[in-house]
């Protein structure tokens, strides 16, 4: 019998986790519930042959669940990561895990009070392609980094810009909490934390949005080396700067539709629905004490801090220094 996991939320991220969970034999999705349109939900599941619950609190009391899976908008995760973590139930955690870096330390103290899994959903960790750039990094097979740059843009439609994101007191920003989100937590992985930052945000085009639709955060590194992160949501046409690119003494590497060394092809990159079955497939391993996350708790919570930093630069015109990992 496969571990029995909940899901929390109909949208098109819970959609995926619930393909890539069905996929793994060591997995049961037993039920879903949401906060809205009921309808959406009792079709899904009668679809996936899964229990419809009223409400969260059902479905933990009811469910006889291993782990939940939050995929509700940011400004719930929170209070149901409280509610969880009091059934004693683990759970994967769409990013951003909380939506403010002061929610953390209730957090980390409700897990370890309960002695449960909290495990960021941060699936682009899982692509066999960053993990290679990792080791390369690690190998100093470009010799002394000098800069580097995370892009990503796409245009957010109708179906983005009217539902959740569209309100701040939800989505708790734009453009930069949401996808950028990303490109930070590889950022992390890849190359460390930054030792100063500015940022600028903008909106451009998504004049519905309460937040941003483009935002620019330029950084140096600890070890003296440049970074720029750029992510965006009014623009189709960034095909050609879309990825991570690195540059070095002795070379350079970039992950875009393939990992590339120098010129040469290293290999193709997973497909976007390919990175929630690698992810599922680590969160199980997590559940059974045979692996551990490629992302913590702790990277989550340094992804929050710059990315408020961020926020905070762009308003003030200010210069930060993350201080906050000392």
């Amino acid at each position: 019998m496969g571990k029995r996991i909940g899901i929390v939320g109909t949208g098109f991220i819970a959609m995926k986790h619930l393909a890539a969970f069905k996929a793994q034999k060591k997995a049961e999705i037993v039920g879903m519930c949401t906060y809205s349109n009921m309808e959406k939900l009792h079709a899904i599941c009668e679809e996936h042959q899964i229990i419809p619950f009223a409400s969260m609190d059902e479905m933990l009391e009811k469910g006889e669940l291993d782990a939940v899976v939050l995929c509700s908008v940011t400004a719930c995760h929170y209070q149901e990561i409280l509610k969880a973590a009091a059934a004693g139930v683990s759970m994967l955690v769409e990013k951003p895990v909380v939506g403010e870096t002061e929610q953390y330390q209730r957090v980390r103290r409700a897990i370890e009070q309960n002695r449960v899994m909290l495990f960021p959903g941060h699936n682009f960790m899982y692509r066999r392609p960053l993990s290679q750039m990792k080791t390369l990094l690690d190998e100093k097979a470009l010799g002394t980094i000098l800069q580097s740059s995370f892009f990503s843009a796409q245009l957010l439609d109708t179906s983005g810009t009217e539902n959740w994101r569209r309100q701040k007191e939800l989505s708790c920003g734009g453009a930069l909490i949401d996808s950028g989100h990303h490109l930070i937590y590889q950022m992390l992985y890849l190359l460390g934390v930054p030792a100063r930052l500015q940022a600028f945000t903008a909106n451009l085009r998504l004049q519905d949005l309460d937040s941003e639709d483009t935002a620019q955060l330029n950084m140096q590194m600890t070890d003296g080396s440049l970074c720029v992160i750029t992510e965006s949501w009014a623009s189709e046409a960034a095909e050609q700067l879309n990825g991570i690119r690195i540059l070095g003494t002795d070379g350079e590497m970039h992950l875009t539709d393939a990992l590339y060394v120098n010129g040469e092809k290293l290999c193709d990159t997973e497909p976007y629905d390919q990175t929630f079955v690698n992810q599922a497939q680590a969160f199980l391993a997590c559940l059974d004490g045979t692996g551990e996350p490629l992302s913590t708790l702790e990277d989550s919570e340094h992804t929050l801090q710059i990315i408020r930093a961020a926020y905070r630069s762009s308003a003030e015109g200010s210069v930060y220094r993350t201080k906050w990992y000392k």
